[in-house]
């Protein structure tokens, strides 16, 4: 210990030291717990007019731990104005919600808000009561997620990433460039380069002995859910593909089924440009209109707006006011009207 004017601490070190921090007055109304750290070094520094600590590095495997928050890193640095821990070097940090680890993490540790940056890896446990977990990726799988960079905010409510990420839950996942969650309104905003991949197989069991899985998987430039209606809207020039059914459009909205459901995918309505191509045991057809509807469970495209126009292999064509196609059995309905017949 270095003494500076009227014998006040200066610089402080100590070697293999552990450290334990009571919370104020105003951090025990908050039901804030002691925090306590353990490193090989620490080097303190304080202020030479009130002796209150300023700074504090900790060197030489770092652990923290303040109720069920723990923390670990080579390297951990503490201002204690802003009450700010950064962690360097095999940065890690978890609680009951979740861990997160990266080269780096800056947290708050009054607010719990943290920033995490370079090979971020997190992952999130789903919300104890199961209706408060989103339908889009799985709702009984911790939510997974690799970035450049993340930002969690409100109690991990809010998480922001970016920087070539990928989220998943289980087998279903989703890539893009910024990946924005909250798990209050239960939404999620993906942007640039967004691909969504949703496997789905029958939940009774002895369907599964003879339906293979299926996969959905839709690209877009950008991608926004809200899990009040289950529904994710991607924009920008949308491409989706499932076993037999290609559809392209400006715009594409699709409504997810309950997770109870045999098939993620309820139904999707295309707009703008839309061009479907469905593989059949006949051949290709191809579709062509404004807007489309397809269902799952029947297997069923609706084509209207436009000039909804269905060409086979052969070259042949249909055109009418509306088209409905059953894919399953090959099947086409034509609606005319009165000064456009069929």
């Amino acid at each position: 210990i270095a003494y500076g004017k009227d014998n006040r601490i200066d610089p402080f070190h100590a070697a293999d030291a552990r450290t334990a921090t009571d919370p104020n007055a105003e951090e025990r109304k908050r039901k804030r717990a002691q925090s306590v750290t353990s490193s090989r070094e620490i080097n303190a520094r304080f202020d030479p007019k009130t002796s209150h600590l300023t700074a504090m590095e900790q060197t030489g495997g770092f652990a923290y731990a303040e109720g069920d928050r723990q923390a670990r890193a080579a390297k951990a640095t503490l201002d204690s104005d802003q009450n700010v821990m950064v962690l360097d070097g095999a940065a890690r940090m978890w609680d009951s919600t979740g861990a997160t680890s990266a080269d780096r993490i800056r947290m708050n540790q009054t607010s719990g808000d943290f920033t995490a940056e370079g090979n971020v890896n997190s992952s999130r446990m789903p919300e104890p009561d199961a209706k408060k977990n989103s339908q889009m990726l799985a709702t009984d799988e911790p939510l997974q997620a690799q970035a450049r960079r993340m930002v969690s905010t409100d109690k991990s409510h809010k998480m922001h990433y970016e920087g070539g990420v990928v989220m998943w839950q289980g087998a279903n996942r989703i890539t893009a460039e910024t990946v924005d969650v909250d798990r209050e309104k239960r939404s999620l905003i993906a942007d640039r380069n967004v691909v969504s991949s949703l496997w789905e197989e029958p939940k009774d069991a002895e369907k599964k002995k003879t339906a293979a899985p299926v996969l959905t998987v839709v690209r877009a430039p950008r991608l926004v859910y809200t899990d009040a209606d289950r529904l994710a809207v991607y924009t920008g020039g949308v491409d989706m593909k499932r076993p037999g059914m290609h559809i392209a459009s400006r715009e594409l909205r699709t409504f997810l089924a309950d997770s109870s459901a045999d098939s993620r995918l309820e139904k999707a309505f295309a707009d703008g440009g839309v061009r479907i191509v469905a593989t059949t045991q006949n051949g290709d057809r191809i579709a062509t209109a404004e807007h489309s509807e397809y269902y799952t469970d029947e297997a069923k495209v609706i084509l209207t707006g436009g000039k909804p126009r269905l060409v086979d292999d052969a070259g042949h064509s249909t055109e009418g006011q509306k088209l409905t196609y059953f894919s399953n059995d090959d099947r086409l309905l034509i609606d005319g009207a009165s000064n456009r017949p069929v």
